[in-house]
């Protein structure tokens, strides 16, 4: 059966992660780790730690925007994401900064930035292909790109049971489409696996970090319970925990 490669409709994706507001940074331990890495690499590559404008596309709760401002100090930044999170960075961002509510991919760049990052967002764009032409309308000659998303392997045992996921290009596509107007500095990518007990602990993980935003239509009892038994037969551990795989993907380049 061929996979469905979802492109899931923007107002689906900001349902489910308003939903998973209240519950995503308890949950997202993987997320956390991406950001912390992400982050290590953009301070060790900046010339210096005191910028003029610094755009995050797709900042959720605020993970990462709390890092960038304990390590950078901008005199402009500025936040997006598809739900409105504004409140959720005052509780938890130092310096003054701007807000706006939207697609990402549509992003109006009314001014250049020193720096722009993405983590964990660019998975749900429908054309990611076009981000990086997107983003040279808004990057600074030598600014910095820093993108975190995930490999082809990431939630391999949730598609190869329901037959749906998301589109994930190769670091490879993500060279190639850097290579004409970029110098890639740092790329990698890499798997870590998260255990749970059962199955359906793996998909209350799922939604308690906004991913079920794919969607495998109404689990009535009877869909639920062969999923839960056909995850238990193929993903099994020894220790009779089921694993869940991720496989973050990490980029830095600076516009040349």
């Amino acid at each position: 059966m061929e996979l469905a490669l979802k492109l899931i409709e923007k107002q689906r994706i900001r349902q489910y992660f308003d939903k998973a507001l209240d519950s995503y940074d308890e949950h997202a331990w993987i997320q956390q780790k991406i950001n912390q890495k992400l982050l290590s690499h953009i301070t060790a590559r900046l010339p210096t730690s005191s910028l003029e404008s610094v755009l995050e596309l797709g900042c959720g709760t605020g993970q990462l925007s709390e890092g960038l401002q304990q390590h950078i100090h901008a005199n402009y930044w500025m936040f997006n994401d598809l739900c409105d999170v504004k409140e959720w960075l005052k509780k938890r961002l130092s310096q003054p900064f701007a807000f706006y509510c939207g697609d990402a991919e549509q992003f109006p760049f009314n001014r250049s930035y020193d720096l722009i990052v993405s983590a964990s967002a660019v998975q749900w764009f429908h054309h990611q292909s076009l981000f990086i032409e997107h983003c040279k309308k808004g990057l600074k000659r030598n600014g910095l790109l820093a993108i975190a998303t995930f490999g082809q392997e990431n939630l391999h045992e949730i598609r190869a049971l329901t037959n749906i996921g998301l589109v994930y290009p190769k670091l490879s596509d993500w060279k190639k489409w850097l290579q004409d107007d970029f110098e890639l500095l740092y790329a990698e990518t890499i798997t870590e696996e998260l255990y749970f007990t059962t199955p359906l602990d793996v998909l209350k993980h799922l939604k308690k970090t906004g991913v079920t935003a794919t969607g495998q239509g109404t689990w009535t009892k009877q869909k639920l319970q062969i999923f839960i038994d056909r995850y238990q037969r193929c993903f099994s551990l020894s220790d009779k925990q089921v694993r869940l795989t991720y496989q973050p993907l990490w980029i830095i380049a600076r516009y040349k």
